[in-house]
């Protein structure tokens, strides 16, 4: 009976532990929809605006294949229905962005595209707040990082947008509240305890996020594209960096 009991107590656990590790993975697929929802139509407002930078297209597609990646570990992690059919949305949404992507110059596209990346972004949250799961303090730091990564995408998604369209105030009004968030996330992870070398990857990444988020202020005045497209980059870099120290302390 003993022998009974132990086996039994050994399943549950094992099954708990497995429980934990979908829910990890499906926190971590949601934070990863965010940010490609982000990046797709990022990177498509910058070719929409520089046509001559072709990159850019293979770029879009890179990350809408990572999206699939994400949509398909979803559909085999989860049982939960609302998350089912959430997806099943989101595969929709996605579906609807390479319809745009046929013809990316149709003057309509960019509002299009930005509505989508918007509804993809709802969704990924949607799945993340369906989840029974709170994260350990080394996770919320990695989902910090994360979302360091997708304001730096938000962010010059609407920088690109202002360009295209200068008059509108919801973009600008949306650019200011990611800037806001990116400052609030660095006083966060500000507070953690970080290792020699990884306090100087944190100061680099506070003193590029510095120059770039002067570059987006200035940037309404000045066109500067290529500029907050390489310094986008480099934050983004800088934040990776940490993102994989605190991926491995998990």
């Amino acid at each position: 009976m003993k022998v009974f009991y132990f086996i039994l107590i050994l399943s549950y656990t094992s099954l708990y532990g497995a429980s934990i590790r979908t829910q990890v993975s499906l926190l971590e697929a949601s934070e990863n929809i965010r940010l490609h929802s982000q990046e797709i139509v990022k990177n498509y407002l910058y070719y929409y605006d520089n046509p001559a930078k072709k990159s850019q297209k293979a770029l879009i597609q890179k990350s809408i294949y990572k999206l699939d990646e994400q949509f398909r570990l979803i559909a085999k992690s989860t049982k939960d229905e609302d998350s089912k059919d959430i997806l099943t949305f989101l595969d929709y949404s996605k579906e609807k962005i390479e319809e745009v992507l046929k013809d990316p110059f149709n003057k309509d596209n960019p509002a299009l595209m930005l509505d989508y990346s918007e509804v993809l972004l709802e969704g990924a949250q949607m799945i993340s707040m369906n989840l029974n799961y709170i994260p350990s303090n080394e996770e919320k730091m990695l989902i910090k990082m994360k979302d360091i990564s997708f304001l730096v995408e938000r962010m010059t998604k609407y920088y690109f947008a202002t360009l295209i369209e200068d008059d509108n105030s919801v973009y600008k009004e949306m650019l200011h509240e990611a800037i806001i968030d990116m400052d609030k996330d660095l006083v966060y992870i500000s507070k953690y305890k970080y290792l020699d070398k990884n306090i100087n990857d944190l100061k680099l990444l506070k003193r590029n996020w510095e120059v770039l988020k002067n570059f987006f202020e200035s940037g309404k005045e000045l066109k500067i594209p290529n500029i907050i497209s390489l310094s986008s980059v480099e934050v983004r870099a800088n934040a990776q960096t940490l993102e994989n120290y605190h991926s491995k302390n998990q």
